[in-house]
């Protein structure tokens, strides 16, 4: 079913971004372009973050202090309120989120043409779209620009499957197991209680395979918030370290010292390594032996001058090197005394042996035992130095924790957090790891729930699928069942194989457009997108990279029609692209709306105007306490105030107004 979404406005009140009330329509119809130009302050940030939480129901999660954060910095009220109207396929939906501060929740209701509803309850053929993972595609932002590339912080696997319905292939294969466990729960079985006892079993064993499975999202989603919080808690910690320039150089040259040294420590572990690869280094024993066997080679006289070779051709001749000739009884006779010889690859054998004993022990059977303990000597010593500097590095971050508290509250955090992280992909690991030491082979009485790994799991359902197969006899069904589902899982393969080529290989046209001198390729695209020869680029380059792959995934996928709400579509891009990134933007999607600051109009809102070819909304917002801005605003035809903001719709208004920061957000 086809999924059309255009956004028609939204209120905002008593939230940290000035009250106002956007309209995105004209008589009454979506406008395929909005821009609204708000100074850096004014509420961007909090705006872009209101609409993520109304388009996903995210914010039922959240905590009173991330709550906290959405109430006024001047005269905090103890309500807030945000109302965003929606045309889902021709019908219209109104989501509402009520902030109650005093008691830090947030309560959704949504109103479609059934009436209202208590909590977050959109049309079922959108909540595929409308969640936390998938809005932030098309509500996108500077920091998706970087995430698009990370494996750790976006699925773009996902948005793919999602857009294209590539994962009803997996709904089906699940629904062919489905079939196979109701058609094979109701026959006989060679005794009932042989079948219910094994059905029994195997049921416990998919319900602990089920929980594990919970349990590694949960895992996965709390290593994900965990590593987030710590990047946060290491970008304050290096923030407050800068702030005192003879600390920070002090402990940047001490961690310079200790990256040497451990640089050293590494070349000198792989050379004790490489040594104790040869059993002579490790012991004159073995120096001894091998010295010895090439000795009694040369003794005696091994490998011979002639091999066998010659003296099995000289018996296919007609006449002996002395001129005499070779008959039957004279052939015969040099082809028994050629065994006494050895062949040319015992030759080569044999040789090579002794040059390489030469080699490996020359004439010392203690030298390489003496070398390597000198090695492991000098390696001892650097790991002395390693132990060392690295304690002068913590010293001097101890130091500058103690005379600053926000440092040591900020360090003390982030060794909860580092712990925190350890233990859980320590739990991941367990979980994801394949426990060698169960043995199924004839047993049943196997307890699932002492088993913390998947693949084991996995392994005793596949057993007592067969015991239980082998009561119900069922093999030839189970067959078919696993042909379908194998073919549904190639078709799966194929499909995403095929789709995520066919995207990265436009995606790649597109990036040649926007950047013609710049080589910088999309390699693939598998979870997240990845650059041909590097993890990433520029904050520009970034940007340019997730319009052009957003472009082509929201117009290859037909049916489906999603807004692109963009804060600062241009503010990153160097002049020369910003024309480009204009040009690209009516394609993007149908219904396009930008978050811009005022010196991010250059270029880019030129271009946009010569190709858009239809109505663009101009509005501008900013708050109260601008008093040139002010004055020049309400002589405007579209100018309305709130409490605390002006909000001017216009296009010459929109272009006139030199504002790009009115303090913090």
């Amino acid at each position: 079913m086809s999924a059309i979404m255009n956004i028609l406005g939204w209120k905002a009140q008593g939230l940290r971004c000035p009250d106002h009330d956007i309209e995105c329509t004209s008589q009454g119809k979506p406008l395929p372009i909005t821009l609204i130009q708000m100074p850096n302050g004014t509420g961007k940030t909090t705006t872009l973050s209101l609409l993520r939480m109304a388009l996903s129901g995210s914010a039922n999660k959240w905590t009173r202090e991330q709550i906290d954060e959405y109430k006024k910095a001047k005269n905090p009220q103890p309500f807030g309120y945000f109302k965003l109207r929606l045309k889902l396929n021709n019908r219209q939906v109104t989501i509402i989120m009520e902030f109650d501060f005093d008691s830090g929740r947030i309560e959704y209701k949504t109103t479609r043409q059934e009436g209202q509803v208590i909590g977050f309850d959109p049309p079922i053929e959108f909540r595929r779209f409308m969640n936390e993972e998938f809005v932030k595609f098309f509500v996108f932002d500077g920091e998706l620009a970087d995430n698009i590339l990370s494996r750790e912080k976006t699925d773009a696997q996902n948005a793919v499957e999602s857009l294209f319905q590539i994962h009803l292939l997996e709904k089906m294969k699940k629904k062919v197991g489905e079939y196979w466990d109701e058609k094979t729960s109701g026959r006989g079985a060679k005794g009932e209680k042989g079948h219910k006892q094994r059905t029994n079993i195997l049921k416990s064993w998919r319900d602990r395979l089920e929980k594990l499975t919970q349990k590694e999202y949960q895992f996965q989603r709390e290593l994900k918030s965990v590593c987030e919080s710590l990047e946060s808690k290491n970008t304050l910690y290096n923030s407050e370290i800068e702030k005192n320039e003879e600390k920070k150089n002090e402990i940047s040259a001490a961690e310079d010292e200790l990256k040497e040294i451990e640089s050293r420590v590494k070349e000198s572990a792989q050379s004790v390594l490489d040594s104790l690869r040869d059993p002579y280094s490790i012991s004159q024993v073995f120096a001894t032996n091998i010295f010895d066997l090439k000795m009694g080679l040369e003794r005696l006289k091994l490998p011979g001058d002639v091999a066998k070779e010659f003296f099995v051709e000289l018996a296919n001749d007609s006449e002996c090197v002395c001129g005499r000739p070779i008959d039957k009884e004279i052939k015969n006779e040099i082809e028994k005394r050629a065994q006494r010889y050895l062949g040319s690859d015992d030759v080569s054998l044999l040789n090579g042996m002794k040059t390489a004993i030469d080699e490996a022990v020359g004439h010392s059977c203690t030298q390489p035992e003496r070398l390597l303990s000198d090695v492991i000597i000098e390696l001892s010593k650097l790991v002395d130095d390693q132990s060392e500097a690295s304690n002068g590095v913590d010293e001097l971050k101890h130091d500058a924790e103690q005379s600053n508290p926000k440092l040591k509250r900020a360090k003390e955090e982030i060794d909860l957090l580092t712990y925190k992280r350890d233990e859980l992909r320590k739990k991941l690991k367990i979980i994801n790891t394949l426990d060698d030491k169960v043995n199924f082979e004839g047993k049943m009485n196997i307890e699932p729930n002492r088993i913390c790994s998947i693949e084991t799991i996995k392994e005793g359902i596949k057993y007592f699928e067969e015991r239980v197969d082998e009561v119900e006899k069922t093999l030839e069904l189970r067959n078919k069942r696993d042909t379908l589902i194998n073919v549904f899982t190639k078709a799966h393969a194929m499909a995403k194989q095929n789709i995520t080529i066919a995207i990265k290989d436009q995606t790649n046209k597109r990036i040649a457009e926007l950047m013609p001198d710049n080589l910088v390729r999309v390699k693939e695209i598998n979870q997240c997108v990845v650059l041909e020869g590097q993890s990433s680029g520029s904050a520009g380059e970034n940007l340019s990279i997730s319009y052009a792959f957003l472009a082509t995934l929201f117009n290859r996928s037909g049916e489906h029609k999603l807004p692109f709400i963009v804060d600062s579509p241009a503010n990153p891009i160097d002049n020369e692209i910003r024309p480009k990134i204009g040009k690209l933007v009516p394609i993007l999607a149908d219904q396009f709306i930008a978050f811009v600051i005022s010196s991010e109009r250059q270029q880019f809102l030129s271009a946009l105007r010569k190709v858009a070819g239809h109505e663009i909304m101009y509005i501008t917002l900013f708050r109260k306490g601008i008093t040139h801005h002010e004055k020049k605003a309400k002589k405007c035809a579209g100018y309305s105030s709130t409490e605390d903001g002006i909000m001017v719709a216009g296009e010459e208004y929109f272009c006139d107004f030199q504002l790009d920061s009115e303090g913090s957000d």
